[in-house]
Parts: structure tokens; sequence; C-alpha cells
């Protein structure tokens, strides 16, 4: 629900970037804490915990230390803490793909491409956010006409276009542009290539 306030309307807009890096700092103190986690975990699930639960102190330590298996119960628990994660990668993906996010951000913010976003969460965009001004562009040029639209399945602009000698093409279904611009481009570069038939 919005008020109408200028704030408020800014909130609705993608901010880019939407975020700054983490710092070395950051990074290390997250690792460390995931280390914790996976190592309190590792404990758990190790098959040995109930074996040396009342064994004394400095041997169970001992033990602890220099156990193989200690080491592999722990890997077993970061395996669960990445799964853990991906799970939770999906959840926001969707989060944001649902308030306007498209495929060129959810693959920028996993450090992948926009196609291996969209393979990773099909789905994810699925509605278009009105605040980020996606309606249809229609345009005229080189005795042609060209419609640029905004598909949100696929986090990327398309483009269809009727040539002045009346050849028609569009985009291949396989490929999207990031911007609307860049769509419009690539439609006004067939329209001015296609302006006679060539008689």
């Amino acid at each position: 629900m919005t008020d109408g306030s200028p704030y408020w309307n800014d909130l609705l807009k993608l901010r880019d970037p939407a975020w700054s890096e983490p710092t070395k700092a950051q990074q290390d103190k997250l690792t460390a804490d995931v280390q914790r986690l996976a190592y309190r975990l590792g404990g758990e699930i190790w098959s040995r915990a109930d074996e040396i639960a009342d064994v004394p102190p400095r041997t169970r330590d001992a033990v602890i230390g220099y156990a193989p298996d200690r080491y592999l119960a722990t890997l077993r628990a970061l395996r669960a803490v990445k799964d853990a994660a991906d799970a939770a990668a999906t959840l926001i993906a969707s989060e944001a793909g649902h308030r306007g996010a498209g495929y060129p951000q959810l693959g920028k913010a996993w450090d992948i491409t926009r196609q291996a976003a969209r393979l990773r969460w099909p789905g994810a965009v699925s509605v278009i956010n009105e605040a980020n001004n996606r309606e249809p562009i229609h345009f005229e040029m080189y005795g042609g006409e060209a419609r640029v639209s905004f598909h949100p399945e696929e986090g990327g602009w398309w483009w269809i276009a009727t040539a002045a000698n009346r050849k028609v093409q569009e985009a291949p279904a396989d490929l999207t542009y990031d911007t609307s611009e860049e769509a419009a481009a690539a439609a006004g570069a067939f329209l001015a290539a296609n302006t006679t038939d060539g008689e």
C-alpha cells in the first residue's frame, strides 16, 4: 500500500547499485560465523557424539581435535549450510523479482549472467512493477514500425518490427535486452537495413 509520498515512491524504484560490495572485514566475519555454525552442527551430527559424552574432558578434547571423522561431520554440516543458503537465495530472488527486479539484476547480485539467473530461478520474475515504467514502446522510422516490450518471464526487453519493404523480423526467442534502448536500437538497425525491397 502506498501513501503517495515522494519517499515511498522512491522506495519502489530499483536503485542501481542496490548494494555496496562487502568489505574484507565483513567477509572475514561472515566466514568465521559460518565456520562456527557448521562446527556446532557438525558436533551435533557427528557419529561419535554420544560415545564421547561421558569421556573425561581432556580425552574428549583430544578426540574432537584429532578424529578425522569430526572434520568430516563439519564438512557435511557445511554442505547443509550451502543447501540452506541456496534455498534462502531462491526465496529472496523470488521476492526481489515480484517487487520489480529483473533477471539482469538478479544475475548481477548473484554474480552470474542474466541467462544463468533465469535458469537458476525460473519464474522468479513474474510481475511488472508499475513504478519501473515498463510499458510497451511503439515507434516509426525509415518507413517502417517497431514495437519494444518488456517480457517479465525473461527479465528483459524484446522487439518486433515491420520494415518499409514489408519484411517482418523479431528478436530471437532466446534473446532479450537489458534495456528498452538496446532493444529499440536493434529494431532500428533492422528498419534501417530494410528501407527498400532491393528491386
